[in-house]
């Protein structure tokens, strides 16, 4: 019977393991799909895999920064010219790819993005974490691990 509790126990943790190493994030742009601003209405199609998105060019390749994402991010931009604002703030939600320890290192606009401004940037590092949801699933998986590890004690 012990034998089965620590394998329950490490199959669980392997797959906790693996959910946390994967992010998944959501990426769209409320300039072009109004679902995505401030009033975020998330939708299947705007989930990604961030292991499987390439990290933006400037920063992984110019600046030698992360080429895995390490979490999410919600910008606030603002379209621009070489001269002047030119229009509203929107949102842009993507994967993250900069360290935590230093956030600014992964908010920096990718150079190949045209004109914009950033106005804003939040980094976040769960799974999801950049829409405007509940962290109830969080919760839940905790909770469950939790109640787990008290019935095999």
């Amino acid at each position: 019977m012990t034998t089965i509790k620590y394998f329950l126990s490490l199959t669980v943790l392997i797959a906790l393991a693996s959910k946390a190493y994967a992010i998944h994030c959501y990426q769209c742009d409320a300039s072009e799909n109004p679902k995505c601003g401030e009033y975020f209405e998330p939708d299947d199609n705007m989930k990604v895999d961030c292991s499987k998105i390439p990290a933006p060019f400037y920063s992984t390749y110019i600046l030698g920064r992360n080429a895995n994402a390490t979490g999410c991010v919600k910008r606030m931009l603002q379209k621009s010219s070489p001269f002047a604002v030119t229009g509203d703030p929107y949102i842009a939600r993507s994967c993250f790819y900069g360290d935590f320890a230093n956030p600014n290192s992964g908010c920096e606009k990718d150079q190949q993005s045209g004109f914009t401004k950033q106005v804003s940037c939040f980094a976040c590092s769960g799974d999801f974490c950049n829409s405007s949801t509940a962290t109830g699933p969080i919760l839940m998986t905790i909770l469950g691990f939790l109640v787990m590890c008290r019935i095999f004690s």
